[in-house]
């Protein structure tokens, strides 16, 4: 009789001899090099003027939103303070560490995380509208310039 290794041995030495298979062949391919890939810069007629002017606006609306919320938080929590009549209890607290200690239950929190969101949303709606007037005032301006350098104006003397 031969010793001989118990089947439930087999099975788990089968998936680990193919795990290394797999590592090894991995690796084998990695060592090769590849085409080197210098990316380019972006030029400026790549992407129309109005896709980079509703990036930025969306990079303001989201960059604002924790300033916004900031001052939802302190304007209502100042407001909820005056209309308890300076009552201790709802004395505003900014830096609270829980929604318990700031005593704001979930509608309230809702509440001013709705009015800080539409409020990052109008300042993103807003820089959006001034940055497509300023674009277009420059725009119109350097076809004014370029109009006006190529009119040539002949001064005669009278002579």
């Amino acid at each position: 009789m031969s010793v001989s290794e118990p089947p439930y041995l087999e099975k788990e030495i089968m998936p680990k001899k193919k795990i290394a298979v797999l590592i090894l062949v991995f690796f084998f391919f990695s060592i090769f090099p590849q085409e080197q890939h210098t990316p380019e810069p972006y030029s400026d007629e790549e992407f129309p003027s109005w896709s980079i002017d509703l990036r930025r606006a969306e990079i303001v609306t989201l960059g604002s939103v924790p300033f916004t919320t900031l001052g939802a938080t302190m304007g209502y929590t100042f407001f909820r303070y005056i209309k308890n009549e300076f009552d201790s209890d709802y004395f505003p607290n900014p830096l609270a560490k829980s929604s318990a200690a700031a005593n704001l239950n979930s509608d309230e929190q809702i509440g001013i995380f709705i009015s800080s969101a539409c409020i990052s949303l109008i300042i993103g709606i807003v820089d959006f509208i001034i940055t497509r007037i300023e674009r277009r005032r420059a725009e119109e301006s350097s076809e004014y310039e370029r109009a006006r350098q190529q009119e040539s104006v002949i001064v005669e003397s009278g002579n």
